[in-house]
């Protein structure tokens, strides 16, 4: 008997989901992951970072969430090796600063933003603070990637602190030097930050939600331009409104008209209805932007834009992070801005994951999720059409 539960509980953990043209199967990566008010207050907060890099060297990638890295097995569906980073830090960054061999990781315990440096095998990690932005409402950032916003071939760390967006430039020889911060937008929320060739003049805006004066959300969307160099305050331009708070932002071409668009997924809180929105800013000028409607639906934290399908426009990958169903949604693109709904998977809610990386190197993109509410999960979508 018990080897047909197992074997039961290995297959609806393995089922695989249709999506059009796209087919899935899902890894259940970890179901017992920490939270942040496990080790420090909030005893509430849970961890937001997330990324996937290859850390040990073996041509899979690896994930890296909150204070854990997990190591992807050759089988997917058997265990992913859990490495503890030994301290209580919000890893949302897997990158290469000192061009040695070992694995390096930025993590954020707010004010402090941290480098940790692996040893050989993995087993020990020396921390170092780089710099620091200003604490969130929710101690951390829910606004971070990395994008070379200088130009100079190196990427920086784009981070959103309390109400403003930093670059962090990675020194030469940054275990010697300091590493120099930079408020590059003022008058931002701490949410989704979204980078992008937004004027065309060959370098990368950035694009971000604003509270209006005297209010608490973020219900202008704004972009800011890049100077040609790292320098504080950069020129910004208010381009539209939401309905409700601006939560994930993004950046892309999504009608192939050679301009920049920005996607916006609105967050709802406590999310008990499905009024939250998701739009598309078309660009007519730099100074001119249409809103286009995609969908009302409950709360989606969640947002990536990349072709999926691999036919050359972008499509739009989001989770619902409320409601009933809490489905991982493809929005398929026409190559004009119209959008076709194919849901991947139900029931696994999802914050600021669905994010996607070509995790086993067979040249699609996979998918990888960590919710909020049912944060103990880590979450993998294989791309079985390559």
């Amino acid at each position: 008997m018990k080897s047909y539960f197992s074997f039961l509980i290995l297959f609806l953990l393995t089922v695989s989901y249709h999506a059009g043209a796209q087919e899935f199967t899902y890894f259940q990566v970890d179901d017992d992951k920490p939270k942040w008010g496990d080790y420090a207050d909030p005893d509430w907060l849970r961890y937001f970072g997330l990324d996937m890099h290859d850390v040990n060297t073996d041509g899979l990638l690896d994930i890296l969430t909150g204070r854990n890295i997990y190591l992807q097995p050759e089988n997917p569906s058997s265990s992913w090796t859990s490495i503890d980073l030994g301290m209580n830090i919000d890893g949302f960054l897997i990158m290469d600063v000192d061009g040695d061999d070992n694995a390096d990781i930025i993590g954020m315990a707010l004010p402090d933003l941290i480098w940790l440096e692996a040893n050989e095998d993995l087993s020990e990690w020396q921390s170092r603070v780089i710099g620091q932005v200003p604490a969130t409402s929710h101690t951390n950032s829910q606004g971070f990637t990395r994008a070379d916003l200088s130009g100079d071939g190196i990427d920086e760390i784009v981070i959103a602190g309390d109400g403003d967006i930093y670059a962090i430039q990675v020194p030469d020889s940054p275990a010697n030097n300091q590493w120099q911060v930079f408020k590059v937008a003022e008058n931002t929320s701490d949410e989704g930050i979204g980078i992008g060739d937004i004027d065309g003049d060959g370098d990368l805006d950035i694009a971000a939600g604003r509270r209006p004066d005297g209010e608490a959300e973020p219900l202008i969307i704004v972009w800011y331009e890049n100077p040609g160099q790292l320098q504080e305050n950069w020129k910004d331009t208010e381009l539209g409104n939401t309905n409700h708070p601006a939560d994930r932002v993004s950046v892309a071409d999504i009608d192939l008209d050679g301009k920049a668009d920005v996607i916006v997924a609105e967050e709802r809180w406590p999310g008990l209805e499905p009024d939250g929105n998701i739009f598309w800013y078309k660009q007519t000028t730099k100074d001119e932007w249409e809103r286009r409607h995609i969908t009302t639906q409950y709360s989606s934290n969640n947002l990536d834009v990349q072709d999926m399908d691999k036919d050359g426009d972008p499509d739009i990958l989001t989770a619902e992070h409320k409601g009933p169903t809490l489905e991982l949604q493809l929005w398929l693109n026409d190559g004009s801005g119209t959008f076709t709904k194919q849901v991947i998977d139900t029931g696994k809610e999802n914050h600021l994951g669905v994010l996607t990386a070509d995790m086993d190197g067979d040249g699609d993109l996979d998918i990888v999720g960590i919710g909020w509410d049912q944060y103990q999960f880590v979450h993998y979508w294989r791309n079985e059409d390559n």
